[in-house]
């Protein structure tokens, strides 16, 4: 939360916000120029953790991705193919979208036929 507020005790030391936020030590996968570009990252991040877990058999691997991204970034084609990978493999992923009305520059609202 500390690098969201822009304070100088976490990763970036405030600097990045959460599109430039990386971690190792915690498992932070960001550090992604480009909007929703995390979303594809993310799956195949759920899907290693399912592959260690029934393939490797590594039973303490039980984690869980996290993705998270605005409302425009629905509009672009890795979302979808994201959702359906994760329904259809049964990834465990939890997609979270942000409702801040914007597509990069633009009003999601002028960005989206049906907002």
């Amino acid at each position: 939360m500390s690098e969201l507020f822009g304070k100088t005790t976490d990763c970036c030391r405030g600097q990045g916000g959460s599109m430039h936020m990386f971690s190792r030590e915690h498992n932070v996968l960001g550090g992604f120029a480009f909007i929703g570009e995390g979303i594809p990252v993310a799956t195949g991040a759920a899907f290693t953790s399912k592959y260690k877990r029934e393939v490797l058999k590594e039973a303490d691997c039980d984690h869980v991705t996290l993705a998270f991204f605005g409302d425009g970034t629905c509009n672009n084609g890795q979302f979808f193919e994201c959702l359906n990978m994760a329904a259809l493999w049964k990834l465990p992923i939890v997609f979270i979208v942000e409702n801040n009305l914007w597509a990069i520059g633009m009003s999601h609202l002028r960005a989206t036929s049906d907002p």
